[in-house]
């Protein structure tokens, strides 16, 4: 896929006995290692993770998975990345196409999701999904990103279902405690952070976003606080017209460059 393969400090994953990984298509071998990936990524929502996981696999041309490159002979082999755009017209099964857009869109609110539907159900749009291990290095990152944007445009060429105009982008956020104790400032809204430098650049650029506290998950807070000053997770999507995925590419890498 990508030919990424390199070395960076700082192993990847728990089960990563080394610092290099390799960059290639998903294929079958990858479902059980995307399908955790994913889970974690729609936690909460009502879908058939196996199934999303498979036709991902199965439309490997723009996507990439992660993985360790000296994995011992009868040891796991995990995936500690995957990324993908998938069209949406390419889900053979659309009970399953409908029960997946359905969950997604029962998140949105009443005021913009006449207006998302009609995108979210257009023949024209397609997923894109970005599930990774939390401590995945940047330069990784930045070319998962790199990859996406090359294998589209090659594959737009060659493939008329991705020639689509808008993308579906989940990704995890979360709130801060303070944010929502400040009750003096009565917001109707908790103020939504994103989980990587990616996913805010994204959200600049999106039409519409709309995010959802996730049940039962927390994550600690980085600084030694009161056991009660945790981080509540959420799920966030964006609505993005592919114009502005693909200069938003540019600038996630530009991004990614800095923190490095």
């Amino acid at each position: 896929s990508s030919g990424i393969n390199a070395e960076y400090g700082g192993a990847v994953g728990s089960g990563a006995n080394s610092d290099r990984v390799r960059g290639l298509s998903p294929a079958d071998e990858d479902w059980s290692g995307v399908r955790v990936l994913l889970a974690s990524l729609f936690q909460g929502l009502t879908l058939d993770i196996g199934y999303l996981s498979q036709t991902l696999i199965d439309n490997y041309k723009v996507g990439t998975v992660i993985k360790g490159a000296d994995i011992a002979v009868g040891e796991d082999d995990p995936v500690f990345a995957v990324a993908s755009i998938l069209p949406l017209q390419l889900y053979q099964d659309k009970e399953m196409q409908n029960q997946l857009l359905t969950t997604i869109l029962a998140k949105c609110g009443s005021d913009d999701l006449s207006d998302v539907e009609k995108v979210v159900r257009s023949p024209d749009t397609a997923l894109m999904l970005n599930a990774k291990y939390t401590n995945l290095p940047l330069q990784i990152t930045a070319q998962l990103y790199k990859a996406l944007k090359m294998e589209l445009i090659t594959e737009r060429k060659e493939n008329p279902a991705y020639n689509v105009k808008h993308l579906v982008v989940l990704g995890k956020s979360y709130c801060e405690p303070e944010q929502r104790k400040k009750k003096k400032m009565r917001r109707s809204e908790p103020i939504i952070l994103y989980q990587s430098v990616d996913l805010e650049v994204l959200s600049e650029a999106a039409s519409h976003v709309f995010s959802w506290q996730i049940q039962d998950e927390t994550l600690a807070a980085v600084s030694a606080v009161a056991a009660d000053d945790v981080l509540l997770g959420y799920r966030s999507a964006f609505i993005l017209p592919i114009d502005k995925f693909l200069k938003g590419v540019d600038k996630i890498l530009e991004k990614l460059a800095e923190d490095v």
